[in-house]
């Protein structure tokens, strides 16, 4: 048999080797639960043995990634920078002292020894209000710098989510992809028993070799995305992703109930539309500070010291003199003007930002809050399509067993099957990241989750009540409309009955190889000698055919499609176990047939066709 061309490396890169060889030979794997197959089949080293859930992979990354504590340090540093900036309002105490020796020219007695001790205090009246500026610049600059930490952590907390919600998809796609090659291999067995026994052609097996490479390949392109996932986790978390990473929970019941108001609920909240907000009043602080430039400055300044002079006849002399001191420049080259306007351009220059900020957040909450509505009406679309082409690909299989389909249709909707399931399970952790997304943009996501950092202030503790907001005045909620299929294509009723569920989940898997079947001497169907027929589950019958309504890759979804006939059609039904397909059949005479023909017609059922009893 053709095998891909992969180098050595390739494998021991992802262990594609085992994965393969799971996927093929070990029909166990497929039997367990999805995080302990994966544990069997994936390298040790894209997973650490644990569990986790959401909540908790999240705490530790706004924990301990560097992203976050940067953000936090620079908080602290914040805080310090306005508390320097307050002490301009207290006294200034210096000290100062000095010793050495003086000559002064011409006065016949040479050099002499001098000491001194002085000290001063310095009370600022005025300046101006550049202290005030200073300290409310910096009160702004901490509050600035806090809401740029939650921002930080609110983006975290939402990468980190995408993380862990892209490691399961991952995860299931490597799945897929292990229970699509299992499923050519099925194929390619049958086809080389075949062209052994000289009833099947050469170009059959060569095409199926060729698709068998293609699902390899499949197989080795998931592996590698998921190899890529599992390292940006491990960044953003700081971890490998655990063995057993529980579902991601269901967001949607935090969700407002239109965009409008999650939109101003963004506004209420995003933390760094906030941030913008509150460098506009840091920058009109700053102005303040270049005004002060042109003001005079006023301080009281008191000093007490002694002078020890040998050169003259006093001696040592004490000091003490209190001073009001007055003082203003007058000409500093233009310096000031150029201050205080840099300082006006920055406050345009913040509200452009906020301007800015504003319309990032309106996009991104009406793209996410667009796409939790669209991918959950998409999911079910996608869903009845994966079901309805998991019902032909069953058809396709029973009818190529008679004869009445080629090779290479069966490969064909073997293949769609295969993209239709991916589709579905992107689509299911797509809309799990837009629910994440629609919070983190309200700066809802780790309120939502519970989580928080134990050495995180609130508002309150900064003294501070928040931003006051008119988002209808400073940031206008239109948004532009959503639709959906009946928008866009208007309401029809063509009278078809619901989709049976052919696959119930995508967790479901085909457990040909180790269930339990119960033997019925009357289950013997003329299919090709490569199949052993058993039957699953049966009514007593004294018909004299079957017709063949579907072949599914489902137990329970075959069980549940016979009881659904039984009841409609009161007639014997059976299920097959045939091939890797569970085979339903409905119990007919001669005479009956063409009814049953019809009603099964009618309940969407064309290609039935007769089996023996």
């Amino acid at each position: 048999m053709k095998k891909i061309s992969c180098t050595n490396g390739l494998y021991q890169r992802f262990g594609l080797s085992r994965i393969i060889q799971a996927a093929a030979f070990g029909t166990s794997l497929t039997l367990l639960p999805l995080s302990q197959a994966m544990a069997q089949s994936l390298p040790s080293d894209m997973a650490i043995p644990g569990s986790a859930n959401l909540q908790e992979t999240v705490q530790q990354a706004i924990t301990q990634n560097p992203e976050v504590n940067a953000a936090f340090r620079a908080f602290n540093a914040a805080g310090y920078d306005r508390d320097e900036a307050w002490g301009g309002y207290l006294p200034s105490v210096d000290a100062t002292a000095g010793v050495g020796r003086e000559s002064v020219e011409g006065d016949g007695r040479g050099s002499y020894d001098t000491d001194y001790m002085q000290l001063e205090l310095t009370q600022m009246v005025y300046d101006g209000f550049a202290t005030a500026g200073r300290v409310e610049q910096l009160d702004r600059a901490e509050l600035v710098r806090y809401y740029e930490l939650l921002g930080a952590s609110e983006t975290v907390a939402l990468e980190a989510t995408r993380a862990y919600a892209d490691v399961l998809r991952y995860r299931e796609l490597v799945r897929l992809a292990q229970d699509n090659y299992r499923q050519h291999m099925r194929v390619y067995d049958q086809i080389e028993e075949r062209a052994l026994s000289g009833a099947g052609r050469g170009v059959d097996l060569e095409q199926i070799t060729g698709r068998v490479a293609l699902a390899e390949s499949n197989l080795l392109t998931e592996a590698s995305n998921l190899h890529d996932v599992s390292a940006r986790y491990n960044r953003i978390v700081g971890d490998l992703p655990v063995e057993n990473l529980a579902p991601t929970p269901e967001l949607s019941g935090e969700l407002p109930s239109s965009v409008q108001e999650a939109v101003n609920l963004a506004f209420e909240g995003n933390p760094d539309f906030h941030a913008a907000i509150e460098d506009i009043a840091a920058s009109r602080a700053e102005k303040d500070i270049a005004e002060a430039g042109f003001h005079p400055r006023v301080d009281i300044v008191g000093r007490t010291g002694n002078n020890n002079d040998d050169s003259s006849a006093i001696g040592r002399r004490d000091q003490s003199s209190i001073e009001l001191v007055a003082s203003m420049n007058l000409y500093r080259g233009g310096s000031d003007l150029a201050s205080f306007r840099a300082a006006s351009e920055r406050i345009e220059e913040a509200v452009e930002n906020r301007e800015l900020a504003c319309r990032n957040v309106r996009q991104t909450t009406q793209i996410a809050y667009g796409d939790t509505q669209r991918l959950r009406e998409q999911m079910r679309y996608l869903n009845q399509h994966r079901q309805s082409i998991d019902r032909v690909r069953g058809a396709y299989q029973q009818q190529f067993d008679i004869g009445e389909r080629t090779l290479l249709d069966v490969l064909d909707s073997e293949n769609e099957f295969f993209e239709a399931s991916r589709a579905y399970v992107n689509a299911q952790y797509d809309v799990a990241i837009a629910d994440a997304e629609t919070l983190a943009s309200m700066g809802h996501l780790m309120r939502t989750l519970d989580v928080s950092r134990a050495d995180m202030p609130s508002l309150s503790d900064l003294d501070s009540d928040g931003v006051e907001i008119d988002a209808e005045a400073i940031c206008p909620t239109q948004a532009p409309a959503n639709y959906t299929l009946e928008d866009l294509v208007g309401s029809t009723d063509n009278g078809t009955s619901s989709d049976v569920s052919i696959a119930r989940s995508f967790d479901e898997k085909s457990a040909v190889d180790t269930l339990s079947v119960t033997d019925a001497s009357d289950t013997t169907t003329k299919l090709p000698s490569a199949f052993t027929d058993e039957a699953v589950n049966a009514t007593p019958t004294n018909a004299s055919s079957f017709l063949q309504v579907a072949a599914l890759t489902n137990q329970d979804s075959a069980v549940a499609l016979q009881e659904e006939l039984a009841n409609q059609l009161n007639t014997p039904t059976r299920v097959v176990n045939s091939g890797g397909f569970y085979r339903v059949q409905v119990g007919t005479t001669a005479d009956a047939e063409p009814g049953f023909r019809r009603q099964l017609s009618d309940m969407g059922y064309d290609e039935a066709f007769p089996v023996s009893s």
